[in-house]
């Protein structure tokens, strides 16, 4: 039997790290003391970062070009939830950089997608009993990290991948179960290995099959459907020959006119949202 993605994972030395700023900004989301005086002291102890979220801040999809000086004010205007996720999402993209330029799939558009998908997952998780929106956008941001660990670690590998979902005209995941290895697989890794919870390991192991997902079967129905409105509406990259229609998961317990409403605002906000996210992926 040929080793497991793990297996071969484990034989590589350079895997990034978590970042220690998405550490600290997690940490601080799990803390009942949680404060915007806090999340600034983190951003803060990051010089990089600070500069980017300010720029961000700046940018035209806030309306706020050169109103905003200090970490302190961005927090105020944007919001402790809105800066908090740009901190994520800048921690993260900071962590795995950007693909080789031989990648067939290109990092900023990446990113956007995972971007998306956190947006959506949180509007879908708001909609849906017994879920806390917050805790959905880290989820949406990670869900396709292991696309980057495919691109990075296993270069032959996903070239086999894409002639395979070439030759047989299916989506790029349904290629990587056939080929037999997955980029979910691969992101479940890198979540473990950071001692990500075992909620947002699962919902990137599982996104694309909730119902094998235990008791975090709706978890992951959040992402599954988020992922499916993001590639609709072509929010960063999207795999060709994906199903015509979105599937509805049962478990979430909401309406098609819901998810109709969540694609609208997500397609009417689709300009900004790349916009002002550009300026955290290099754009």
């Amino acid at each position: 039997m040929p080793p497991s993605i793990a297996q071969r994972l484990d034989t590589i030395k350079d895997l990034p790290p978590m970042p220690h700023t998405l550490q600290k900004v997690l940490e601080e989301m799990d803390s009942i003391a949680s404060s915007a005086n806090r999340l600034e002291t983190i951003i803060k102890q990051d010089p990089v970062l600070a500069a980017k979220i300010l720029k961000i801040a700046n940018s035209p999809a806030y309306g706020l070009s050169g109103e905003i000086q200090t970490i302190a004010h961005a927090v105020v205007v944007l919001g402790h939830e809105e800066v908090r996720n740009l901190v994520i999402g800048i921690s993260l993209t900071q962590a795995f950089g950007h693909n080789g330029a031989s990648s067939p799939f290109p990092s900023k558009g990446l990113w956007m997608h995972c971007i998306g998908v956190a947006k959506a997952s949180m509007e879908i998780a708001a909609l849906a009993d017994d879920l806390d929106p917050e805790e959905f956008f880290t989820m949406g941001l990670i869900h396709d990290i292991g696309r980057f660990v495919l691109c990075n670690f296993f270069p032959e590998d996903l070239e086999g991948i894409l002639r395979l979902q070439e030759e047989k005209k299916i989506p790029l995941f349904a290629a990587e179960e056939q080929y037999g290895i997955s980029h979910t697989e691969a992101g479940a890794y890198i979540a473990k290995k950071w001692n990500l919870s075992e909620k947002i390991v699962s919902s990137v192991r599982y996104h694309h099959h909730p119902k094998s997902a235990g008791p975090e079967e709706k978890t992951c129905a959040v992402i599954f459907l988020a992922d499916q409105i993001c590639h609709k509406l072509d929010i960063g990259w999207s795999s060709p020959w994906l199903p015509e229609k979105i599937k509805l998961p049962k478990a979430l317990g909401i309406s098609g006119k819901d998810v109709q409403k969540i694609a609208t605002q997500l397609r009417d906000s689709k300009k900004d949202l790349e916009q002002g996210w550009s300026q955290a992926l290099g754009g």
